[in-house]
């Protein structure tokens, strides 16, 4: 008997830890409460001036004059930049030359080589002249047979060959007359391609405009293809946004834009959605969207990388469940007294934190979560 009572006082205590054991909660326990929610869609990106573009260089040269500085306002056709292009003039004066040596010989009065083509076209003719009043007098001769029929026939061949090198004369000279006016028209071109050609050693803006960026200096070598500066409207800075495929389907236009520049962490600038661009960057592996911001912000620099939330849905009161209560397949664990079973819900806007509950539970039911 005595064995019996101190077994039995010796397992009291564990029989006490496991009823507190069993009476402390298995899971986390919380009712759906009302609030708003907000569903947003992430996007990365940066800020770029409006209409922006990049002067680039389509020739090799080194910058020998830089006229503007970053921040200054520039006029259509303002010249910006100038590049070394003394290759280029010689260029132009090689051409230059050639078109004076290709005016001479297209003019009839001064061309050595058309004038000495006259000269053989008046020689051929004195020839065919010649020839030709010998052949009438043989032939004359002839009826009095005071020549023989073979002195006949040599002047008849004489002066046939005569004509026909007076007709090649007279086609040589049309030819050549022909080619020296064609030479002519090819070097004034070649001049003209020469002289067009220095405009692109000089790097003007394209309407009014706003240096943003210089990327070369004056000094610097520059290559064909080579970024030489950034310019855009001085009147409005655009937010280029990269969104994710499986998201650009809930952006509008129009939608909200909250908008934090890498360089003011904890500062929020707000913008609206102003365009969608329709084909997806597949490099990017993202569709390109672009904002406005509602207003003007000075000092924002272009260029600046930023992250941004586009605000598709947003709902004032509506029954919510944080996340992380629902499980895979939009199902949740509801207590019932000491029973807990599993519902479906329907859900609506979820968002990183809460889940919006359509139909599934009531306010009253008390959802849980496993520990």
């Amino acid at each position: 008997m005595k064995t019996s009572i101190k077994q039995l006082l010796t397992l009291l205590p564990a029989a006490g830890i496991l009823l507190a054991t069993s009476c402390k909660p298995k899971y986390d326990e919380i009712s759906p409460k009302m609030g708003p929610v907000t569903e947003a869609v992430f996007a990365s990106g940066s800020i770029e001036p409006k209409d922006a573009y990049t002067l680039t260089s389509i020739f090799d040269g080194f910058i020998v004059h830089s006229f503007v500085t970053e921040n200054d306002l520039v006029k259509d056709g303002q010249l910006l930049f100038s590049l070394d292009n003394r290759q280029q003039n010689t260029q132009v004066r090689i051409a230059e030359n050639n078109l004076q040596y290709a005016a001479i010989n297209a003019n009839a009065g001064s061309s050595p080589q058309l004038a000495q083509l006259k000269a053989q076209i008046d020689a051929a003719r004195a020839k065919k002249t010649t020839d030709s009043i010998t052949l009438a007098r043989y032939q004359k001769l002839l009826q009095t047979n005071s020549v023989s029929k073979q002195e006949v026939d040599n002047a008849q061949l004489s002066y046939t060959s005569s004509v026909s090198n007076y007709n090649a004369a007279v086609e040589n000279y049309r030819v050549t007359a022909n080619k020296v006016q064609q030479d002519l028209a090819n070097t004034k071109a070649q001049l003209q391609n020469a002289q067009a050609g220095n405009q692109y050693y000089e790097l003007k803006a394209i309407g009014a405009s706003k240096v943003y960026q210089i990327f070369k200096k004056q000094g610097d070598l520059v290559k064909r293809g080579d970024q030489v500066a950034q310019l855009g409207n001085p009147d409005s800075i655009v937010v280029n946004l990269d969104v994710d495929e499986s998201s650009i389907s809930k952006v509008r236009l129009g939608q909200k834009v909250l908008v934090e520049l890498n360089t003011e962490k904890n500062k929020t600038y707000e913008a609206v959605i102003s365009k969608l661009y329709p084909h997806f960057n597949e490099q990017a592996q993202s569709y390109k969207v672009e904002a406005r911001f509602v207003q003007d912000y000075p000092n924002l620099i272009p260029g600046t990388q930023l992250q941004a939330n586009i605000i598709t849905n947003k709902k004032e009161s509506v029954m919510l469940i944080p996340h992380v209560y629902v499980l895979p397949g939009n199902k949740v664990q509801v207590a019932h007294g000491k029973k807990v079973d599993t519902v479906a819900i329907t859900t609506g806007i979820v968002s990183d934190e809460w889940v919006e509950v359509l139909s599934g539970i009531t306010a009253n039911d008390k959802v849980v979560k496993l520990k």
